[in-house]
């Protein structure tokens, strides 16, 4: 589907704000970490989630309560889950046009820091919530970018991180839940899954996607506008 902006400006985008579990990952990397390692109980609190009885914080705080497992194994699960090969290509194009890149998840931040270790990504700023370990094999989740006012009553809330970091002309990249507040303050959305469904509803304007590499078409239009001597009043990135 075509995506248009209708104030485009030469400074857009400045700061690219990416999610992770889902998006750069294949798979949602603390549900498999639950699918591997957790307790019974854990799939019915996920249900709450579901039906929106409780938040994401909530959720994560006690699945992550029921966590059994070491630091090997968590490592060995996390060596499972792969990413998105486009997203290197993609993250790599952004750098070299001087558009910053942060990825801002609701997921858990020692795992993503280990998977993108792996992908010699490590030098991608990465604000998600505090995984830390408590003895030999139990875990716990601490919150230091919540925020109560937080619609989705997320562990880390995106739009108290763009507020922080005072960004401006954002491109958000997610699929879920965790995204939908942000969507409708992003001057660009790039949205797959769930996200789609919320961007139609509220005719968020939005380019709808599966893999990063459908993204480099749009992201090298993007660089061209922005170094562009005549800008256009609209883009279209079909």
């Amino acid at each position: 589907m075509p995506f248009y902006c209708q104030t485009f400006n030469p400074n857009l985008p400045s700061h690219i704000i990416c999610d992770f579990d889902g998006t750069i990952s294949l798979k949602d990397t603390t549900d498999y970490l639950l699918s591997c390692y957790g307790k019974d109980g854990w799939i019915e609190i996920e249900q709450q989630w579901e039906q929106g009885l409780i938040g994401s914080q909530s959720c994560m705080q006690q699945q992550v309560a029921l966590l059994d497992m070491s630091v090997q194994q968590f490592h060995h699960c996390l060596d499972q889950i792969h990413i998105d090969a486009g997203f290197i290509d993609f993250a790599q194009s952004a750098a070299e046009a001087g558009i910053r890149l942060s990825i801002v998840s609701d997921g858990l931040d020692l795992a993503i820091h280990y998977i993108l270790k792996k992908h010699q990504l490590s030098h991608i700023p990465v604000t998600a919530n505090q995984l830390s370990q408590r003895t030999e094999r139990t875990w716990q989740l601490d919150f230091p970018n919540q925020n109560s006012h937080c619609l989705a009553q997320s562990g880390t809330c995106k739009c108290k991180f763009t507020h922080n970091n005072n960004s401006h002309n954002i491109l958000l990249i997610g699929d879920g839940r965790s995204d939908f507040c942000i969507a409708e303050q992003a001057d660009y959305v790039f949205a797959k899954k769930s996200l789609i469904q919320h961007c139609q509803d509220k005719n968020i304007q939005h380019l709808a996607f599966e893999h990063f590499s459908d993204l480099m078409p749009a992201l090298s239009q993007l660089i061209q506008h922005q170094s562009a001597s005549v800008i256009p009043s609209r883009l279209v990135i079909a």
